[in-house]
């Protein structure tokens, strides 16, 4: 089996690089920076065809984004469009050569109620149109997965976000400081666990979107208080004062269809996946 891969350099397409344990696939790695494990293209994968042109490819797993710094900052120029258009090439792409399998890595972005579909800025609203792109793939033939991420995290993630913040904190022995009560929570996953969801979409029939989620959410004060454990920091847990704007947020995901349909059930837990993390990163400190 042919597999092509996108965005292979990137947090997530790194860790798969890494750490699938899919050997008897051939595996083309992608990027459109350099890198001497992959193959380099164009801004936007938009010569695809040229770079393609003599391999035959059977499954796509697309891991490529244009990321903004904020979901406030993502526009329509910068953000939306770049992403719709790279989506666009992989279409064509696939169409024109019929492969098999099309395996795209969504987000539940800043999307509160999954349900509704409430988008609330230009990124989200890209990666749904990547999911109405693979829609359209199905009428072609091909069989789709879009896997909605919650909040990845691992190895080679090197985005601020709050986890790498207070990890940050935590081994300066720098106190922790956090906005509101604390008690907002996040949804994150490890990125294990979504190996493990992208190589059970290789092995599976597989037809529309999949919620990839962990068992349990995490709060804030939650989330520093384990990662305070793990790294024996001296650090202290401040609660400023300043209003968190999320106050008493709870993502309500479940992972009930990606169960029933493909088998998958997440293995890492906060602790577990923090500490396997923070063990990578303090070694290769």
């Amino acid at each position: 089996m042919n597999i092509f891969v996108t965005g292979s350099n990137g947090f997530l397409g790194t860790y798969f690089r890494k750490n699938n344990k899919m050997q008897n696939c051939d595996i083309i790695y992608g990027t459109t920076s350099d890198n001497k494990f992959t193959l380099r293209f164009n801004n936007l994968y938009s010569n695809i065809f040229e770079k393609l042109n003599d391999k035959q490819i059977d499954i796509i797993i697309h891991f490529a984004s244009v990321i903004p710094k904020s979901f406030q900052s993502a526009n329509f120029e910068d953000i939306y469009l770049p992403n719709t258009k790279m989506m666009n090439n992989l279409y064509n792409y696939s169409v024109s050569n019929g492969i098999k399998k099309f395996i795209y890595i969504s987000s539940f972005g800043s999307i509160k109620e999954p349900n509704n579909l409430d988008i609330h800025d230009f990124y989200t609203m890209s990666k749904i149109a990547g999911e109405h792109f693979c829609s359209i793939m199905e009428t072609n033939g091909i069989q789709t997965a879009s896997l909605r991420l919650s909040a990845p995290y691992g190895e080679y993630s090197h985005t601020k976000n709050v986890i790498n913040l207070f990890i940050e904190k935590a081994i300066k022995n720098d106190n922790i400081e956090i906005f509101g009560s604390g008690e907002r929570e996040q949804n994150f996953i490890y990125a294990e666990d979504i190996v493990n969801a992208i190589e059970l979409c290789v092995e599976k029939d597989v037809s529309g979107i999949y919620s990839i989620v962990s068992q349990h959410n995490t709060s804030m004060l939650n989330l520093a208080e384990v990662i305070l454990k793990i790294t024996n920091s001296e650090s202290k847990i401040l609660i400023n004062g300043r209003p968190d704007p999320q106050e008493g947020y709870k993502p309500n995901y479940t992972y009930n269809r990606a169960f029933k349909e493909i088998g998958f059930k997440p293995q890492y837990d906060i602790e577990r996946g923090l500490r396997k993390y923070i063990n990578w990163l303090l070694s290769n400190k």
